[in-house]
């Protein structure tokens, strides 16, 4: 374990968010708090047949209603395809076929958000009905209904190294796996709306969204309209997970404002939240892995499918246990991409560690069963470490090759200081679990596989751990920014696209900056969401919050510092090499205190009557001046959870006893947020594991809990309230400050723990969402085996 950096003045303090007061007085503004002057209300016509395509469309009810404005209908609307990040949606705004219960299929305005919906019910809409299909294995196969025009399965998303058949033969002991994964529900706890006006030819979207780039070019591609006529503005949104990124029902009301002539609000209700907009993908593993006697891993085997639902296009589900478990020489993943007659499904947090990374994780635990090795020994020997290969993105496709080139084309100047590509750079499991299974007090507690560590009457305790791998932050799709700006007065604000979702990035990105120009946190200002005045970025989305977008905040603020000491040099120090100067507490100081006593605050610098100009510099924008190396290539996140859980093996009850995170994010930079971070993480994938699933109509495909009523989400008071977050610092060489990103690895590492705890209490593995129904069949099933 690395210590902390003392010489840090503001990185590694447990400072208040930014937005607290706001938060907490209720004053914070999210999309459905907005309104504009003259605006009409939009309600969506949704589709009441999984698949169907219209054939005549009545508004003759619709346009008695008082204060009906207009309908939107897919005679209106460009027929061009858009994409969400990472294929979370491709298709068309609008295109006269419904593919789930609930689909968009038209819009209608009013004056008011009553009439708007009143009018929407009376739309008469003729529909063909068109064959539909739910399950992904029907989908697949070649007389399936066709629900999109590139079909329904993907090319197969691989990644392949080593022989496998050759690690079957090493293996002593093989386990396989067939696992099928629920959907689960983002469940937010507010709803979303969407503001569009338009201003001649020029359109300002306002929503909350995570990723206000990416929205602004999904209307860019469904519109066919330049960039620069079009503004986004990103509001705090809350709990979000993934959902609230660039959504259809956002490009819906950029569509109707323009087509009524009036600025538009879509408002979404609870229900079309979670019944319409999107879920994390049904999934299912088969596999096996194997291992020698003595428990080291000799070959993986994969084959693993995801649902995307109508309108998700992905082809892969971030799979970094790959690279978690990649010590062994031979592994074979393989990913299929199906879409089906369900609400789309996409990206939500820990996206395939959720999943796939818990099949190998339950496949490692009965490996490690069979050859009596307890479950924090078989980690520590099977997962990588600093400097060992990474699998993921060494192995799949032409990766390498394409990174090969990207290198050849970046001077040799720009890359001496990179990490070794396609190797780990900074951190591991090793750590996380010796330091975890010490203040767990892990020997002393376990007792063995599948033995309880108490026993009373109906109720069995078991403990369990888990672990969990991570991306930083990716570059494909385009390199994350951030621009700097310091005003006359010495003071700075920090333009970047991230998302306001609950993670406090509006606070840490701004740390880093303060650190790394002198400043405190209170001098130092944030844009987040304005698409006119912040730089094309990712927003928050593969965990690149802090480790991307935070290495392009303080390159930027780096470029601000270059500038602010070049300038002081001249016209203050007697023309010294800048590189002698530095940045303290808002002013500028020589590094020797005995050649120069003098200091300068930056007010004084920015008003300064320049020797080389004819007034002051007034105020200095910076952004990075060198590229980052490709993240993918060495930085991955790590966390290790270990947990122990109470099984009514009568009821099938579960109830979570204790809890214990393990981090290793890098360097923290907010270790306030970074906890908060970590326990939501662990409830999130706790909920997962024990009874968080969608309920889907067996004939319609129609979500039959959309609601917080009916959907069961895990509450505070059913996780443990004292439970317990350890960091591990082992500083990144690229990351700010040595950070790395944190938002989805213990997600997973939680998920892993908590169904391994099950196991050790009850001796059955439980398939997610462990229920009480589940628990209690797989007990008699045991039995009657």
């Amino acid at each position: 374990m690395v210590k902390h950096d003392k010489s840090l003045k503001v990185v590694g303090r447990g400072l208040h968010v930014k937005d607290a007061i706001e938060k907490v007085t209720g004053t914070i503004r999210y999309g459905v708090d907005y309104e504009v002057q003259n605006m009409v209300h939009g309600k969506i016509v949704r589709c009441p047949h999984p698949h169907a395509k219209i054939v005549k469309i009545d508004t003759r009810k619709a346009e008695e209603v008082p204060g009906y404005v207009g309908i939107l209908t897919h005679h209106d609307v460009p027929q061009n395809d858009w994409e969400a990040a990472w294929f979370n949606y491709r298709g068309k705004v609008f295109d006269g076929i419904g593919r789930f219960v609930g689909d968009d299929m038209a819009a209608v305005a009013a004056t008011t958000p009553e009439a708007a919906a009143k009018a929407a019910e009376l739309v008469e809409i003729e529909y063909e009905l068109l064959p539909a299909v739910f399950d992904m294995e029907e989908a697949r196969k070649a007389d399936a209904p066709q629900i999109r025009c590139e079909g329904n399965e993907r090319d197969p998303y691989r990644v392949a190294w080593g022989d496998v058949d050759a690690g079957k033969v090493a293996a002593d002991v093989t386990v396989d796996c067939d696992i099928f994964y629920e959907s689960q529900q983002y469940a937010p706890l507010g709803r979303n709306a969407c503001i569009a006006e338009w201003m001649g030819d020029r359109v300002n979207v306002i929503t909350s969204s995570q990723t206000p780039s990416e929205l602004r070019d999904g209307v860019h591609e469904a519109l066919g309209i330049p960039l620069s006529k079009i503004r986004v503005q990103a509001l705090p949104s809350g709990s979000s997970f993934g959902q609230w990124w660039s959504n259809n029902f956002m490009i819906i009301t950029v569509l109707l404002a323009k087509k009524v002539g009036r600025a538009a609000k879509i408002e979404l209700d609870n229900e079309e939240c979670m019944a319409t907009v999107k879920r994390r993908h049904q999934e299912r593993t088969r596999g096996s892995m194997g291992c020698t006697k003595d428990g080291e891993l000799t070959f993986f085997e994969f084959d693993h499918l995801i649902d995307n639902g109508g309108y998700g296009f992905k082809d892969d589900v971030g799979f970094f246990c790959v690279d978690m478990w990649g010590k062994n020489g031979h592994g074979d993943y393989c990913i299929h991409g199906i879409n089906t007659n369900m609400v789309t499904a996409g990206c939500m947090r820990g996206v395939g560690d959720c999943t796939l990374g818990a099949s190998v994780e339950r496949c490692a635990d009965q490996l490690a069963e069979k050859v009596g090795i307890d479950p924090v020994d078989f980690r520590i020997k099977n997962q990588i470490v600093t400097g060992d290969e990474l699998r993921m993105q060494h192995s799949r496709h032409n990766l390498k090759g394409q990174v090969d080139e990207y290198i050849n084309n970046v001077p040799e100047h720009l890359r001496k200081d990179w990490p070794e590509l396609f190797k780990l750079s900074a951190g591991g499991t090793r750590a996380l679990l010796e330091k975890g299974s010490e203040k767990f007090n892990w020997k002393d507690r376990w007792k063995g596989w599948a033995v309880p560590t108490q026993t009373e009457g109906a109720l069995r305790r078991g403990i369990g751990v888990g672990t969990g791998a991570h991306v930083c932050g990716v570059e494909f799709e385009g390199a994350s920014n951030s621009m700097v700006r310091m005003n006359p007065d010495g003071s700075a604000k920090v333009h970047c696209a991230v998302g306001r979702q609950g993670a406090g990035a509006e606070t840490t990105q701004a740390m880093v900056v303060a650190e790394e120009l002198g400043l405190s946190l209170d001098q130092v200002a944030i844009e987040t969401g304005d698409t006119d005045s912040c730089p094309w970025n990712h927003g928050s989305l593969a965990s690149s919050t802090m480790y991307r977008t935070g290495w392009a905040s303080r390159e930027a603020a780096r470029d601000v510092k270059n500038q602010l000491l070049a300038i002081a040099a001249r016209e203050f120090f007697d023309g010294v090499d800048p590189s002698e100067l530095d940045v303290d507490n808002g002013e500028v100081v020589h590094g020797d205190p005995g050649k120069h006593n003098q200091r300068v605050p930056f007010s004084d610098v920015l008003n300064e009557l320049r020797s080389d100009s004819l007034g002051q510099t007034s105020s200095i924008t910076g952004s990075p001046r060198v590229p980052m190396p490709p993240s993918t290539t060495f930085a991955r996140q790590f966390g290790a959870q270990f947990c122990e859980v109470e099984v009514d093996v009568e009821t099938g009850q579960i109830k979570l006893i204790d809890f214990l995170c393990v981090q290793d994010s890098g360097t923290v930079v907010n270790p306030q947020v970074l906890k908060n971070q970590i326990i939501g993480a662990a409830i999130c994938g706790s909920g997962f594991a024990i009874y968080e699933h969608m309920i889907f109509d067996e004939e319609t495909g129609a979500l039959k809990n959309g609601n917080l009523l009916d959907y069961k989400l895990l509450r505070c008071a059913d996780f443990p309230h004292d439970a317990e977050v350890l960091f591990v610092e082992d500083p990144d060489p690229v990351g700010p400050f040595g950070a790395r990103g944190a938002g989805e690895s213990p997600i997973a590492a939680g998920i892993a723990a908590v169904a391994q705890a099950v196991y050790n209490a009850t001796g059955v593995w439980v398939d997610m969402p462990m229920t009480p129904e589940r628990v209690v069949s797989a007990l008699k099933a045991a039995s009657a085996n």
